[in-house]
């Protein structure tokens, strides 16, 4: 990791901790529920028997249960595609993740939108910050990160296609009222610090040669350049 990728993200990081704080300020008072309202009114207002269909699929991308799924396949897949401490980390970041979401939400006890919303899903928990969207950014964003890295080439369909399909499960929530549009962004908001900090110790097991297997040791020495490369 670059030191310009580095600070970049660890103000990004900054960025995203001061306006998650703004919004769980802020989301009690009138002025924040009319925003939200002429925010997520248009996107409701789009509904039809198709865009249901296929914003229900979307969002269950980032429900716990395909999340889990992606994690549990990365941590099983054979060979040396994705080494000991790809799995730790990605492992470590999908457990701290949803633990810390459950936690926020407990913390701020928001109600999900009421029948004024119309939502088209039930939801039993809270709504601040969105499950979907803070699991979404890290577990796709964290495989993003190693697939770029395995396949440098590549890094910025996979960059697009990840950034794409991430937006769209947080829209997907706004679309079926399961969240308010501040809840997404706080998510959002909340997932970008974990994801970094993820990245950052993913980087210094590499730098420190811990959590590497023996074929994986091999395996790197003759893909240093493809690593370097796609630390861009």
């Amino acid at each position: 990791m670059s030191r310009f990728v580095f600070y970049l993200g660890f103000s990004l990081s900054i960025l995203s901790l001061l306006c998650f704080g703004d919004i769980g300020e802020d989301m009690t008072d009138d002025g924040w529920a009319d925003l939200e309202r002429t925010f997520s009114d248009p996107i409701r207002a789009l509904r039809s028997p198709v865009l249901n269909r296929v914003m229900r699929s979307l969002t269950w991308l980032g429900s716990f249960w395909c999340l889990a799924a992606l994690v549990l396949v990365v941590l099983l897949w054979p060979g040396s595609r994705f080494g000991v401490r790809d799995k730790s980390v990605f492992l470590g970041l999908g457990i701290s993740e949803g633990l810390l979401n459950g936690g926020l939400k407990a913390w701020f006890g928001r109600p999900r939108p009421g029948e004024d919303y119309a939502p088209m899903v039930e939801e039993k928990y809270f709504s601040f910050p969105s499950g979907h969207s803070m699991g979404s950014l890290c577990v796709y964003g964290f495989l993003a990160y190693l697939l770029c890295r395995r396949y440098p080439r590549w890094r910025w369909p996979v960059r697009m296609a990840t950034m794409l399909l991430i937006a769209t499960v947080g829209l997907s929530r706004i679309y079926l009222a399961a969240h308010y549009p501040g809840d997404v962004v706080g998510g959002f908001a909340a997932g970008i610090p974990c994801l970094f900090l993820a990245m950052v110790v993913h980087q210094g097991l590499i730098l420190t040669g811990k959590g590497q297997s023996d074929v994986e040791a091999d395996v790197s020495a003759g893909e240093g350049s493809d690593e370097h490369e796609g630390n861009g």
